[in-house]
């Protein structure tokens, strides 16, 4: 065995998110600038930001384009302290920015821009030091990064492949955000349906995602069906909780009872909290409620969090009553 490169590399899609509330936008009439801020952003970008920000030593493994959302994401990414050796940038691609609406509920609606040549669905296998993938700590993805096609539908699965041979810890987040598989491209589909031979932990929404992907009556049974000796499943359910399958074991947990700020980056928080966790040593469900706090303190509004702050958080909000 190699020694480890001991990084967490996450692979896909980074953008620059522009966060605007729904009703800065109806209610302005003074011909001001309407406020919004702008973050690292995409299912990917947001997890490594969250990784780096509880401390995890993070590579970040994609393509953005060679304009102002590349440097943007470059710059933002460096300051976090997020490697970016492996990050592949392209002239002739497009960097996309997304832009999230957050209605009074704190839902996020999210729209990007552009929307052809788009630099995250690109990757070049030739342009990666594939032995960094190799001694890693833990490999994660997301299958928003398929959704448009390009090269990553090959490459991902790939790269899963050289990363679960090596001994690497990986998890995959189905993140598709539909319920009926025909809605999504049949080479997404096949990609995701590679990758999962290679999964240590599969993380998704529970009555959408992994419905849509094995239907059944009752969404759990759906949940179950991804659970082997080798792979945990971690369906996410929103204000519902969450619910954790192995093979052998089920357990169902509540969310934090909190007011809902934004959940712009709530999965992508749940995911990074689980990974940190585990990286530290702690068993699966010890991972799981972590990784619920992390979420939890996200959606409640808090943007630069960290491990303190987010032990306070647990220990002085409530579960919600079930």
């Amino acid at each position: 065995m190699p020694e480890r490169w001991n990084k967490a590399v996450v692979v896909g899609d980074a953008c620059v998110d522009v966060h605007l509330r729904l009703e800065d936008l109806l209610n302005d009439a003074s011909g001001k600038a309407v406020p919004y801020h702008l973050s690292l952003g995409g299912t990917i970008g947001g997890t490594a930001a969250a990784l780096a920000k509880l401390g995890v030593d993070t590579a970040f493994l994609g393509t953005v384009g060679k304009d102002y959302g590349g440097g943007y994401i470059s710059e933002q990414m460096k300051s976090l302290g997020i490697d970016t050796d492996l990050l592949i940038m392209k002239e002739e691609l497009n960097t996309i920015n997304v832009f999230a609406f957050i209605d009074e509920e704190g839902e996020r609606h999210l729209w990007g821009f552009p929307r052809k040549d788009q630099a995250y669905c690109d990757l070049d296998l030739d342009r990666v030091d594939l032995n960094r993938i190799k001694e890693a700590s833990w490999l994660h993805s997301s299958g928003m990064t398929l959704l448009s096609g390009g090269s990553i539908v090959e490459s991902l699965p790939e790269l899963y492949r050289i990363a679960c041979e090596a001994g690497v810890e990986t998890s995959f987040d189905l993140n598709t955000r539909v319920s009926d598989i025909s809605q999504l491209d049949p080479k997404a589909t096949e990609a995701i349906r590679k990758i999962l031979p290679y999964v240590r932990y599969l993380t998704g929404s529970g009555k959408d995602e992994f419905l849509s992907l094995y239907p059944a009556d009752d969404w759990r049974e759906s949940v179950r069906h991804f659970a082997t000796k080798d792979r945990t499943v971690i369906a996410r359910n929103g204000k519902e909780g969450y619910l954790v399958i192995s093979d052998t074991e089920e357990r169902e947990y509540p969310s934090y009872d909190v007011e809902v700020i934004d959940t712009t980056g709530a999965g992508d928080s749940f995911n990074a909290g689980f990974i940190a966790a585990r990286l530290e040593g702690k068993d699966v469900y010890e991972a799981c409620a972590y990784a619920n706090g992390t979420a939890g303190y996200k959606i409640s509004g808090h943007e630069t969090f960290d491990k303190e702050k987010i032990a306070g958080f647990m220990k002085n909000t409530a579960l919600r009553n079930r």
